[in-house]
């Protein structure tokens, strides 16, 4: 049986009031309404290594892709412009080399997009350096600053490193002549930029106008020598420390190019190294370095004692797919998850002596 509704319902259906509190309860169903504790997913737990109950020593910040990922967003008039004639995707694609500067600007060689990615996070500033004028980048690899904040690329392809300053972004060839350039450092201590010649198994000094210097290291096994040397850094004593890829090792030499020591074996276990990559020191002096095959990034003493590895083999947040280049910067540690196409950044929780 249907009923009739009489006028004066009518009339309080179709009021304003009803309106409004009809809105409001569709606003409610959508999702705006506050939903029950007992109703809410759960938070992930916070990513940390080790896990619980020991107490964390690195932990998961953020992982960056794209602009957006940096809290860079695009001004009205390039937002209109995308809409009328389509956005252009602007990402990470293959990252290597990783640089911070003292304005936290981040500086990413990627060589699978054969630019650098200049990001500046506090002025919204993200750039796109395509190479020098002439060519573009072929092969870029490593990036490095020094104290006049010049930055400096090595590209592997081309056999040169180029240079350019953060304010105009205008590549400049730097150094020519070398048979694969890839890892760069350069030590306040010896006012020096040194890069590795990977073909050639040694290390080459420049001074920043450029000049070579001296070189160090042969091809070989034997301690000073070289097989496929690759990433550096370098710490507070202006030590060098050179990844000697393809022996499986660390060697850490004075500024001056003479051997001091080494560690490192190749295997499959924690604490060897099966592909290794990157190098950077945190505060307290630590090795944190890169190996592409475990996926993980492993952490040492300066004498090759192992204390831990964090990143897990994966696409997810703190996983990792062959990462390659890495940097710390006020315990704030920067890796290139180069297959996952992105930066992933974690934190160094310091006090982790290893004794």
């Amino acid at each position: 049986m249907i009923r009739k509704i009489s006028p004066c319902l009518w009339r309080l259906l179709l009021s304003p009031r009803a309106w409004m509190l009809g809105v409001a309860l569709m606003l409610g169903v959508a999702g705006c309404a506050v939903t029950p504790a007992s109703l809410q997913a759960p938070m992930p737990d916070k990513i940390v290594w080790p896990p619980p109950p020991m107490k964390a020593r690195i932990s998961w910040v953020q992982a960056i892709a794209t602009p957006a990922d940096a809290g860079i967003r695009k001004g009205f008039w390039k937002r209109v412009v995308d809409a009328v004639f389509g956005e252009e995707q602007v990402r990470i694609v293959r990252p290597y080399g990783i640089h911070v500067d003292r304005k936290k600007r981040i500086i990413v060689a990627d060589t699978g997009g054969r630019v650098v990615h200049f990001i500046d996070p506090a002025s919204g500033r993200y750039e796109l350096v395509k190479g020098p004028e002439e060519s573009a980048f072929m092969s870029p690899i490593g990036v490095a600053e020094d104290a006049g904040e010049m930055v400096y690329v090595t590209d592997s392809g081309a056999g040169k490193v180029y240079r350019f300053s953060p304010d105009n972004l205008n590549v400049m060839p730097f150094i020519s002549g070398l048979q694969r350039p890839t890892g760069i450092v350069y030590s306040p201590s010896t006012n020096l930029i040194y890069v590795s010649d990977t073909i050639a198994g040694q290390i080459v000094a420049f001074t920043t106008a450029g000049k070579e210097s001296f070189r160090f290291g042969t091809a070989g096994e034997n301690t000073g020598q070289f097989n496929r040397p690759t990433d550096l850094s370098v710490d507070g004593l202006g030590r060098i420390f050179v990844i000697d890829a393809l022996n499986g090792r660390v060697q850490t030499f004075s500024g001056m190019g003479a051997y001091l020591k080494s560690f490192g074996e190749q295997g499959d276990a924690s604490g060897n190294f099966a592909k290794p990559k990157g190098i950077a020191i945190d505060s307290e002096g630590h090795l944190h370095i890169c190996d592409a095959l475990f996926d993980t990034v492993q952490i040492f003493d300066e004498d090759g004692r192992f204390l831990l590895s964090y990143g897990n083999r994966g696409g997810g947040k703190g996983e990792l797919w062959m990462p390659s280049g890495i940097f710390i910067r006020d315990d704030m540690i920067y890796v290139a998850d180069t297959y996952n196409n992105r930066i992933q950044i974690f934190k160094y929780v310091p006090g982790m002596t290893g004794k």
